[in-house]
């Protein structure tokens, strides 16, 4: 039903999902105009086909099956629209869930998954300001630092594992996890406070 449309340059409406204000109102319209009437599901398939495909593909290794499960996703998401209840949220977020069940569904990936232990050994091979490595002291090393991320909350850890082991950006993690951009940058904020505290509880506990 849906044929891919990969809009280019200034035809992509919205690029992040960091939206103020105005533009979640102006999405609620959309949607709600949408559920009355499906034929005008149009601008909200424009609005957000770009990242869908982005995300696809990242996930999928493969344009072929990047285009097949993003046009899925817009399949899926039309037929559930009568059944969606607006919570004040990105409708993108919602795709991205119907696109991940999707990947999962169909077990292409890529590449196998990435794990706290490849966040480690990345962020010790980066020079960041911001690197989870840089919290270590010499009476740190690399298991420490492991251990410490596996006591994150799973929204941390996923995210660390996303911007070290992946290299992904703020704004693309934010696409992967239904989040905007801002909301990415205090996520990792906070997953690297508590990174420091863990690592210092245990440099302390150790001396």
């Amino acid at each position: 039903m849906f044929a891919l449309v990969r809009r280019r340059g200034n035809n992509r409406v919205m690029k992040e999902e960091n939206a103020d204000d105005q533009q979640i109102a102006e999405e609620a319209e959309l949607v709600a105009a949408a559920k009355r009437d499906p034929a005008e599901f149009g601008p909200l398939y424009e609005r957000y086909v770009d990242q869908i495909y982005r995300f696809s593909y990242r996930r999928t290794g493969n344009h072929a099956d990047a285009e097949d499960v993003t046009a899925q996703t817009f399949q899926q998401a039309l037929a559930a629209l009568p059944s969606y209840e607006w919570r004040g949220l990105p409708f993108g977020a919602w795709l991205y869930r119907i696109a991940s069940n999707i990947i999962y569904r169909r077990g292409r990936t890529s590449s196998r998954e990435v794990t706290v232990e490849d966040a480690a050994v990345y962020a010790r091979s980066e020079d960041s300001d911001d690197d989870p490595a840089d919290l270590l002291d010499a009476r740190s090393d690399s298991d420490q630092l492991v251990e410490a991320m596996r006591l994150l909350p799973a929204d941390q850890q996923r995210a660390l594992i996303l911007k070290f082991a992946r290299g992904l950006r703020n704004r693309e993690i934010g696409e992967e996890l239904g989040r905007s951009e801002g909301a990415v940058k205090q996520l990792v904020h906070r997953a690297m406070i508590n990174l420091r505290a863990t690592l210092e509880r245990s440099n302390v506990s150790g001396a």
